[in-house]
């Protein structure tokens, strides 16, 4: 047990799996939770929510992006600790910068061209070569990600974003294609600890290995150079709560494809999610003691 007079606050937007894990690990560590929805909660410029008291530390687990980068820089901006913190979120929750940031820190990740027309997206698809993969720059659960084989598919999928109005429609993201054996692994860093790996398998005839589009998991040892690159992404965007996929590319070798700032586990975990969540209260209180 933690301390019975330790409080951090947490900020969601439904209980999920995950999030009343956390809040039964909180309880069994003797940790309180101040509970902040932001279905609910109305924001102020100029003072934290009342309801934080002295918290001095917030675990963000806000569903949405948009949300949880307000409130992890307005919480900042008072200087709370926000797990985790808003340049992280900045980074992970947009593809590019995330793309962008890895390939700086010497990071292997596969290639990214980035175009902002129709015109512009199709040169870059042509230069990249087929297959190639296009992502929305922000998103999650594998939703409108791509597998490009050719000018047609190319000009069919580039036309349906250009009619789409979100502001992530406008931004094309093109990946180069890594031919993986049928599935990535996915790893979560909490800190300076890895708490678990699993490998990600498509199912049969599928290109997607997310858990929520029909693919399964299963426990995975990472290797020397493997865990090397999970703790230098973990260093690029400072102390944290991180899932890390990485995918090899069928010659012995891997990249780390992009990261997640807000990473569910309750699939992936399996039996093991108290135990993260456990790890996940400890963390965000060790902050809290800082």
């Amino acid at each position: 047990m933690i301390s019975d007079n330790m409080k951090i606050g947490f900020a969601y937007t439904m209980m999920t799996p995950e999030n009343l894990a956390i809040r039964a690990a909180a309880a069994s560590e003797g940790v309180e939770l101040a509970m902040l929805n932001d279905e609910k909660e109305m924001l102020s410029l100029d003072a934290l929510p009342a309801a934080l008291g002295d918290v001095t530390c917030t675990l963000d687990r806000s569903s949405a992006f948009s949300r949880s980068l307000c409130i992890s820089y307005l919480f900042e901006l008072h200087g709370m600790h926000v797990v985790n913190s808003h340049e992280a979120q900045r980074i992970c929750g947009d593809k590019v910068l995330c793309s962008a940031a890895l390939a700086k820190a010497g990071i292997r990740t596969p290639k990214v061209k980035v175009a902002f027309s129709s015109a512009s997206a199709l040169d870059a698809v042509e230069e990249m070569g087929y297959p190639c993969v296009i992502k929305p720059p922000v998103g999650s659960w594998g939703r409108m990600v791509c597998k490009i084989t050719d000018r047609h598919a190319a000009e069919a999928v580039i036309s349906l974003k250009s009619t789409l109005g979100g502001y992530a429609d406008k931004v094309y993201y093109v990946q180069e294609y890594v031919d993986k054996p049928g599935r990535d692994i996915r790893t979560f860093l909490i800190g300076d600890e890895i708490a678990f790996s699993v490998c990600r398998k498509a199912k049969e005839g599928a290109f997607l290995t997310n858990l929520n589009a029909g693919g399964s998991a299963s426990e995975f040892a990472l290797g020397a150079e493997m865990e090397e690159a999970v703790h230098k992404v973990g260093d690029m965007l400072g102390d944290g709560i991180y899932g890390i996929d990485l995918i090899e590319n069928g010659k012995g070798g891997f990249f780390v494809l992009e990261v997640n700032h807000a990473p569910e586990f309750s699939k992936s975990a399996g039996a093991k999610i108290g135990k993260v969540a456990k790890k996940i209260v400890q963390f965000a209180a060790g902050k809290a003691k800082r």
